[in-house]
């Protein structure tokens, strides 16, 4: 099930809600910091008193990268609220802590429930201030991104945070682009392997009755150069070619070599190339 993720406007602050399984979670780092309060003892001790039910999960950070964030389901914070002292924190910060105690709680069910926090008004200037800067900051993260499930994830908060702020919301396909189908990445591969074949380069380095394919990549990397053939062994092409499944990826290791006559490391696939004919070579009617 998709995380949903939303941005809650709460006195000038901004609180991460995280909808997790139709439920809601709270990402802790950001409402501790927005307190005034040091993460790394508040994390301990999230991490002790709610071992059972504190959850890692994928959220969008304040500067708009998806990290794992430590959330505490939103039932569960009123508890951590209140295990902090407001006599026993530094003066300048009762107030703030005071203020997450009695309504931050209420605030974030009203937004889960509702879909927008019941308040009296617009956002204030610093609530304001802080969803554009969070909005921008997602504006960015999708631009970077070219995975098409985060990208769909942030696009959703995009959405949220842009009607709070009563702006347009541009369509996911004019922010940047997603990566290609790993199908689509890795015919590229099986195609430039045609064209080898087509000009008699020998490039399968399995024995010659053998069903398999083996194939060095720096031999490939060579030929692809010798016949000006723009393919780059870079890290997407390397996902798609363990997802093949036409030829279907096998493993990676040391074979021995038909071409060179000695063991190389090599990919290796079940053949062959293609057992479907192409369009073009489709008998015309």
């Amino acid at each position: 099930m998709q995380t949903q993720l939303m941005s809650v406007p709460f006195h000038g602050d901004t609180i991460v809600l995280v909808g997790k399984e139709n439920e809601p979670y709270v990402a802790m780092r950001p409402i501790v910091e927005n307190m005034g309060l040091g993460w790394s003892a508040q994390r301990t001790k999230i991490a002790e008193r709610f071992d059972s039910t504190v959850s890692e999960i994928d959220t969008v950070a304040e500067d708009g990268r998806i990290r794992g964030m430590i959330c505490l389901p939103l039932r569960k914070l009123p508890a951590w609220l209140y295990s902090i002292s407001a006599k026993k924190v530094a003066p300048e910060l009762r107030d703030k802590v005071i203020q997450y105690q009695e309504s931050c709680d209420d605030v974030l069910w009203d937004y889960w429930a509702k879909g927008n926090v019941v308040r009296t008004g617009a956002p204030n200037v610093n609530q304001q201030i802080a969803l554009s800067r969070h909005r921008v900051s997602l504006l960015k993260e999708l631009y970077r991104n070219r995975d098409n499930g985060l990208r769909i994830a942030l696009h959703e908060q995009l959405k949220q945070i842009s009607r709070q702020l009563n702006l347009s919301v541009p369509e996911l396909e004019t922010i940047g682009f997603s990566a290609p189908d790993a199908s689509d990445v890795v015919n590229q591969l099986w195609d430039a392997l045609e064209t080898l074949d087509r000009k008699g380069e020998r490039y399968n380095h399995a024995p010659r009755a053998s069903a398999m394919i083996y194939l060095k990549l720096p031999h490939l990397a060579e030929l692809f150069k010798k016949h000006n053939i723009a393919i780059r062994f870079d890290s997407s092409l390397r996902n798609a070619m363990k997802a093949s499944q036409q030829p279907r990826y096998v493993t990676r290791g040391a074979k021995g070599s038909s071409i060179e006559g000695k063991s190389i490391r090599c990919w290796v696939f079940e053949g062959p190339v293609r057992t479907e004919p192409r369009l073009e070579e489709l008998p015309s009617h």
